[in-house]
């Protein structure tokens, strides 16, 4: 489910980079050689703009020494450094015009980074982000990341969960712009398809976590279950606002 959608689109793409001939991409155009010589790949959404310059930045960003992945070589996990970077993500002023909703709900589309500079508490005091599907990667420490802790057929969203075992770092000054759903079932049917992957992540909040029809201990820390408790939080949200006025005008004492 999750490598029809998009993960095996960019594992294939990662070992081709790498290397490998047996991918599925039958058809090579000009020396493949060269390809190893590609040290980061971007990802984007169709409707995301990638404004001048910051695809330089976020290269600059995760290539300095500072910045690069280190792994444990017993356990295979990323101890320092990162392997994803995200960048901030803004809407893009054109979209907020497209309809009433998007006017309503897409909020401040102004572009002063001074104005609009954020912070996350993941990245403040745990030097941790969360990586939501759109950035810059290395694919071999991403692959390297990776390699044997995705149980197939089993993640429909699976951004979180790369950010997880790859470690993913938020670069704020670096923004991104993405158009605003122009209507309403576009919205509600992008957030279903978010909260269905978030609460497929749930059995990675128990000690043995699913892989290959078997189950294996659970090495995630304390911050990366808790990233996933968070996310699992945001999608009761919506449903615990609708009960809470439910109640209260049915059966709350006093005025509804």
């Amino acid at each position: 489910m999750g490598w029809e959608r998009k993960r095996g689109k960019l594992v294939e793409l990662n070992r081709l980079l790498a290397g490998d001939r047996t991918t599925s991409y039958t058809i090579h155009v000009g020396a493949p050689e060269a390809l190893r010589a590609i040290h980061f790949v971007i990802t984007l959404d169709a409707d995301t703009e990638l404004p001048r310059e910051a695809a330089q930045r976020l290269a600059a960003t995760l290539g300095h020494p500072l910045n690069c992945a280190e792994f444990d070589a017993a356990s295979g996990r990323v101890t320092a450094g990162y392997t994803i970077l995200q960048p901030r993500i803004d809407v893009t002023p054109a979209s907020v015009e497209s309809s009433w909703f998007a006017r309503l709900f897409a909020g401040d589309t102004g572009l002063d980074l001074y104005a609009r500079a954020v912070s996350d508490v993941y990245q403040d005091l745990f030097a941790e982000g969360i990586y939501v599907g759109k950035g810059i990667y290395d694919p071999r420490a991403f692959e390297r990341s990776l390699r044997g802790r995705v149980p197939e057929n089993t993640l429909l969203s699976h951004d979180l969960f790369e950010g997880i075992h790859g470690r993913a770092g938020l670069v704020t000054d670096v923004v991104l712009l993405e158009d605003y759903p122009r209507a309403y079932l576009v919205y509600a049917d992008r957030l279903h398809r978010w909260a269905r992957g978030d609460w497929q992540l749930l059995p990675w909040l128990r000690g043995r976590v699913p892989l290959d029809g078997g189950n294996v201990p659970n090495h995630l820390s304390a911050l990366a279950r808790w990233m996933i408790v968070d996310n699992l939080r945001r999608t009761l949200l919506a449903p615990a606002l609708l009960g809470f006025l439910i109640a209260a005008w049915l059966w709350f004492p006093g005025s509804a």
